[in-house]
C-alpha cells in the first residue's frame, strides 16, 4: 500500500513539473499556479483517516478527473502555442495521468469533506429583510460614485432602439428593451435624461435585491446557520460582480437576478417534491409552479435562449417520482413554450419586429471552418469552395480575419441569402478530414467557459457609460469626478483578482461544480435530484454556441445560482433517500 502511494506521489510530482514547465511562467500566465497548492493539500488530506478511501464511485470520478486533466493540459498547451512532436506527446500523456490522479483525490477530499462537515442543521438561517438591508446598502456604496448610474454598451443599443433612432428588432430581448425604455422615459420626463437613467437603475437595485435576498433567505431555511447566510448576502452586496450588474443600464443585471430566481425556485420544488417532511420542511411544493412558470417565462423574455434553459427541467419533472404529478408539470411546460413561441411567431410579426437572426446560432461552426482554411487552405475541393463562396462575401479572407476567442469577425462575413443545408454538408465532409482543426477551434473559443484556472471576469467594466452605440441625442453624464470613479475600479478591480476571492466567482470553477454535485447525486440518490443543475448544464451549452469566449454576460449567471445549489447539494446529502432505501 505504501509503495503504491509512492508511485502515484512520484507521478504527480512530475506531471506538476511537466505542467510547469510546459506552461514557462510568465507574469500573463502565473496566475494558473496559484491553485496547484490546493490540489497538492487534496492529496496530502487523504493520508487523515477521516477522509481516506472514496465514496465516489473510482470509474466515474476517474472519467470526470481524466477530463479536468486534459483540459487543464490543453489550455497550457494553447496558451504557449508550442508545436506537437513526439517530445511534447510524451510529456502530455504523463501529466495527464499525474493530474488525473491527482484530480481524483481532490474530488473525492470535496465530496468526502462534504460528507462529514456538512452544514445543513436545524438553524433558520436569515430573513428576508435582513439579507434584502445587506445587499442594498452594499449596492448604495457601488452607486454612489457613480450616480446617477452606469450605462453598457448594450443598453445604449436599447435605448437608440425604444427612442426609434434605428429599427426595433429582437436582437436585444424586446420586453427587456421595452421594460429599460419606458422606466428611463418616466424618469427623464419628470427630470431629464439623468434622472431617468437614476431611476432605472434604482428600480433594477430594487428588483434584483428583492430577488437575491428571497432566495437566500428562502434556501437558509433549509438549515443554513445564520452566519452563513450573512456570509452569502455581504458577498452578494459586496462583490464586484452583482453590485456592478445590478447598477447598470443593462440587460444582463436583470437576467442574472431572474435565472437565480428560477433556479431556486426549481431546487425548492425539489427539495418539497422529492423529500419533504423532513427538517421542518413541508410538503407544499404545489403552491410554487406559478412561481416556477412566471420565472421560467421572464427568464426567456431577457434572454433570447432562455427557454432552452427553462424547458429541459420542466420536461423532466414530467416524469419524475414515477409520473405521479404529469399533469402539473406538463401543463407548466406547455404553458412556458406557448407563451414563448406565440410572442415570438405570432406577436413579434404582427409588430413588425424582426426576430433574431439564425447566424447567431452559427458562430461556432463558422470559427471552425475559418480555422481550417487557415491550417489546410490547399485541402478545399472545387466543389466546397464554390458553396463557401455562396456562403460567404469572401472566403478567401476568413484565414486573416479569424479570431479564435471572438466569431463576429467571421459570422459577420455570411451572406444573408445562402442554403444553409449545402454549406452544412461542406462543413461535415471538411470535419471529417480533419477533425482536430474542428476541436481545436472549439476548445479556442469556448475555453474561458470551463477551464477552471483561468482569472474569473466580473462585471467591472460594467462602471461606465459606454460610448458604443451612444445615443447623441440623450445628455447623460456623472455627476462624481473622474478620480473618484476610477480610484474606486482599481481598488475593487484589484480585490476582485485575488485568489481566494476571485474563485468565489468563477463560473468555470462554479461548472466543474455542478458536475461534481450532480454526479454524485445522479449516481447515489437518483437522477430526479439533479433537475435542478440542468438549467446550468444548458446555460454552458449555450455558451460553448456563443460569439464570444468567456464572455462573463454569457455565464455570470450560474455563479449565484451555484451558491444555493450547494445547500441544495448538503441537504440531499443530509436527507436524502439513496437508491435501494425504502422512502418513510
Amino acid at each position: 500500500m505504501r509503495i503504491k502511494k509512492l508511485t502515484q506521489l512520484f507521478i504527480v510530482g512530475i506531471s506538476l513539473w511537466l505542467v510547469l514547465d510546459l506552461q514557462k511562467i510568465t507574469v500573463d500566465n502565473i496566475y494558473f499556479l496559484l491553485y496547484l497548492p490546493l490540489l497538492g493539500l487534496a492529496y496530502w488530506l487523504l493520508k487523515t483517516p477521516l477522509l481516506a478511501g472514496r465514496y465516489l464511485n473510482g470509474y466515474f470520478c476517474f472519467t470526470f478527473a481524466a477530463l479536468l486533466a486534459v483540459v487543464t493540459i490543453w489550455e497550457v498547451i494553447d496558451y504557449r502555442n508550442r508545436a506537437v512532436d513526439k517530445l511534447l506527446l510524451v510529456e502530455v500523456i504523463l501529466a495527464v495521468i499525474g493530474l488525473t490522479i491527482l484530480f481524483e483525490k481532490m474530488f473525492q477530499v470535496l465530496i468526502q469533506c462534504s460528507i462529514v462537515k456538512n452544514i445543513i442543521g436545524r438553524s433558520k438561517g436569515i430573513s428576508w429583510l435582513q439579507s434584502f438591508s445587506i445587499i442594498s446598502i452594499g449596492w448604495l456604496l457601488y452607486l454612489l460614485p457613480f450616480l446617477p448610474g452606469n450605462v453598457a454598451g448594450d443598453g445604449n443599443f436599447q435605448l437608440l432602439q425604444f427612442y426609434g433612432a434605428i429599427p426595433m428588432n429582437n436582437h436585444q430581448p424586446i420586453l427587456s428593451t421595452i421594460f429599460e425604455g419606458e422606466v428611463f422615459n418616466l424618469g427623464r420626463c419628470l427630470g431629464g435624461d439623468n434622472f431617468g437613467l437614476f431611476l432605472y437603475v434604482c428600480i433594477q437595485m430594487l428588483i434584483c435585491a428583492l430577488i437575491y435576498s428571497w432566495c437566500i433567505s428562502r434556501v437558509s431555511k433549509l438549515g443554513v446557520n445564520r452566519v452563513i447566510a450573512v456570509a452569502c448576502s455581504l458577498f452578494v452586496g459586496l462583490a464586484p460582480y452583482w453590485s456592478f450588474a445590478s447598477t447598470t443600464l443593462h440587460k444582463d443585471g436583470m437576467f442574472l437576478a431572474l435565472f437565480a430566481l428560477y433556479v431556486t425556485v426549481l431546487l425548492l420544488i425539489g427539495v418539497e417534491l422529492f423529500i419533504g417532511h423532513t427538517n421542518g420542511i413541508r410538503k407544499k411544493w404545489g403552491g410554487k409552479i406559478p412561481g416556477l412558470i412566471i420565472s421560467g417565462l421572464l427568464v426567456c423574455f431577457w434572454r433570447n435562449d432562455g427557454i432552452y434553459m427553462v424547458a429541459p427541467p420542466l420536461f423532466c419533472l414530467i416524469f419524475v417520482e414515477k409520473g405521479r404529478f404529469w399533469k402539473r408539470f406538463l401543463l407548466s411546460l406547455a404553458i412556458v413554450v406557448s407563451v414563448y413561441v406565440g410572442f415570438i411567431k405570432v406577436a413579434l410579426p404582427s409588430m413588425n419586429i424582426a426576430p433574431t437572426e439564425r447566424i447567431e446560432t452559427l458562430s461556432l461552426p463558422v470559427q471552425q471552418t475559418a480555422r481550417y482554411l487557415k491550417a489546410y487552405p490547399n485541402d478545399v475541393t472545387n466543389h466546397e469552395k464554390h458553396i463557401l463562396a455562396t456562403t460567404f462575401k469572401n472566403p478567401e479572407k476568413l484565414r486573416e480575419i479569424y479570431v479564435p476567442n471572438n466569431a463576429d469577425p467571421v459570422k459577420f462575413s455570411l451572406r444573408k441569402n445562402f442554403n444553409l443545408r449545402k454549406y452544412a454538408k461542406v462543413w461535415l465532409d471538411m470535419g471529417l478530414r480533419h477533425p482536430g482543426v474542428y476541436l481545436s477551434a472549439t476548445f479556442a473559443g469556448t475555453n474561458g467557459y470551463y477551464v477552471p484556472w483561468i482569472l474569473a471576469p466580473d462585471f467591472t467594466w460594467c462602471g461606465a457609460m459606454a460610448d458604443y452605440a451612444k445615443p447623441t441625442f440623450l445628455h447623460m453624464h456623472y455627476v462624481t469626478s473622474a478620480k473618484v470613479r476610477n480610484r474606486f475600479i482599481q481598488i475593487i478591480g484589484s480585490a476582485g483578482t485575488v485568489p481566494f476571492i476571485n474563485i468565489f466567482f468563477s463560473t468555470s470553477i462554479a461548472i466543474w461544480l455542478c458536475l461534481l454535485m450532480a454526479l454524485l447525486m445522479w449516481t447515489k440518490y437518483g437522477f430526479r435530484f439533479i433537475v435542478p443543475i440542468i438549467p446550468i448544464f444548458m446555460n454552458l451549452l449555450i455558451c460553448i454556441a456563443s460569439p464570444v469566449n468567456g464572455l462573463v454576460r454569457y455565464s455570470g449567471c450560474t455563479v449565484f445560482a451555484t451558491f444555493m445549489l450547494i445547500i441544495y447539494y448538503l441537504y440531499i446529502l443530509k436527507f436524502g433517500k439513496k437508491k435501494g432505501e425504502p422512502n418513510d
